[in-house]
């Protein structure tokens, strides 16, 4: 089962990261009805929450239902996009046929960093600062 892992101090960016690791597509996320800059919180997207969210993904749903899902229950309003970053116009297909092949190196590779980046949200592998910042 695909989980989807939000945060509210995540970033737009870290969202689509994700989103290329489980969907295999792009996403575009608006914050008051603007595309968010890709430094943008999802806190300033409107996500609600305060803790790490761990939300999985009903892959039998149509993109419609996701993105509508999502908006409810997290209140922030995202697209989802083919990897030239335009909206898909068959709103009805669902998740599973949005998939692509990937190798498994590279699928690796980025299920790794985005771990690290997560972590590093929920504090579990903060370091301190460097000594010359003391």
């Amino acid at each position: 089962m695909k989980v989807l892992k939000l945060h509210p101090l995540m970033t737009i960016s870290l969202l689509q990261m994700q989103m290329q690791r489980l969907l295999s597509c792009n996403v575009a996320v608006y914050v008051r009805h603007s595309l968010a800059n890709a430094f943008d919180t999802l806190k300033d997207a409107g996500f609600a929450e305060d803790n790490l969210v761990e939300f999985p993904i009903d892959e039998t749903l149509s993109l419609r239902e996701f993105e509508e899902e999502l908006e409810d229950r997290f209140n922030f309003t995202l697209e989802l996009c083919n990897k030239d970053n335009k909206p898909f116009m068959n709103k009805s297909q669902h998740l599973f046929q949005i998939a692509s092949a990937t190798s498994q190196d590279r699928q690796d590779e980025r299920n790794y960093q985005l771990d690290i980046s997560l972590d590093m949200l929920t504090n579990k592998n903060r370091q301190a600062p460097p000594s010359y910042l003391i």
